[in-house]
Formats: C-alpha cells, sequence, structure tokens
C-alpha cells in the first residue's frame, strides 16, 4: 500500500515565454515600450516643470530619473556623463528649497532647466543602451540609498542646515 501525498497541489510550474528577456533581463527591443513610456513620462514631467506647472510628483519624477542616471555612472554605464547628473542633481536641489520657500511651486531657472535638460538627454542615451535588468539593478540600489539614507540629500534636511 502506498502513502498518501502530504503536500498540497501548487497548479503548474512556471514556464517563461521569453527566456532572454526572463533570464537575462532583456536586450534592445525586448522592452523598447516600457523604455518609450519612461522617457515620455520624465520629459512630459520636464516640460510641465519648465512651463510654471510643475507639482510634487514631477518633481520626484525627474529626481528619480536624475538619480537612476547617477548609479547607472557609478555602476559604468555611461561614466563620462556623471558629472552632468551631478550638477543636474544640484540644480533639482536649489528648485526643491525654492519650492518649499513659495507654497510648492516648482520652477526653474535658466542654468537650473539646462542642466536637468542635458542630463536627462544623457540619461535616455544611458537607457537605450543597456538591457533592462541593468536599470532594474540601478532602480534597487536608488531605493536601497534613499531607505538607509546613503548618499542622499534631503529638501528638508538641507534648508534645516541653512538655517541652522
Amino acid at each position: 500500500m502506498s502513502k498518501k501525498r502530504n503536500k498540497k497541489y501548487q497548479g503548474p510550474k512556471y514556464v517563461a515565454r521569453n527566456v532572454i528577456s526572463t533570464f537575462f533581463g532583456g536586450m534592445g527591443d525586448t522592452h523598447i515600450d516600457h523604455l518609450r513610456t519612461v522617457q515620455v513620462k520624465n520629459h512630459m514631467a520636464l516640460s510641465e516643470m519648465s512651463q510654471g506647472r510643475g507639482n510634487r510628483e514631477q518633481f520626484n519624477l525627474i529626481v528619480g530619473a536624475i538619480n537612476i542616471g547617477n548609479v547607472m555612472c557609478e555602476q559604468g554605464i555611461g561614466d563620462e556623463y556623471r558629472q552632468v547628473m551631478l550638477s543636474a542633481r544640484d540644480a533639482m536641489l536649489e528648485v526643491g528649497k525654492r519650492a518649499m520657500r513659495n507654497e510648492e511651486r516648482f520652477v526653474f531657472t535658466g542654468p537650473e532647466l539646462c542642466a536637468v535638460r542635458e542630463s536627462l538627454e544623457c540619461h535616455d542615451a544611458q537607457l537605450e543602451n543597456v538591457r533592462a535588468i541593468d536599470v532594474d539593478r540601478a532602480a534597487a540600489e536608488v531605493e536601497r540609498r534613499v531607505r538607509h539614507r546613503i548618499n542622499s540629500t534631503s529638501v528638508k534636511r538641507e534648508m534645516a542646515k541653512e538655517a541652522a
């Protein structure tokens, strides 16, 4: 007499439809739709902010793109763009400080807009030349740094430093 199974049936096992995308993170054209969506969101946020209609959500989108671009530079992806990303980060910090003083109005000055626009162009170049898994790794690293406050700059903390 055979013994009855002790474990519960879990259903069918996962079958990868696109092995390259699943295990190697995708190459070139497999993540092009997601890439275009991200680029459109980032550039629409920049457009809204440059026209004076920016809000916190759009500010956060641009800051996130710059942070991911900066981490990708540190990981060796487009390392030549590092200085551009740092100047854009500083510009966004100034925009954030001004917004805190001006009732959440996120507005660029001319040099800040140029720095951020240039960094988004560099970030687009980075995104077009990497695998999707590299972008995911950079995004996870940004989240980890923000969560643990590693190399992160807060607008409120910077304003508190200036006030002290």
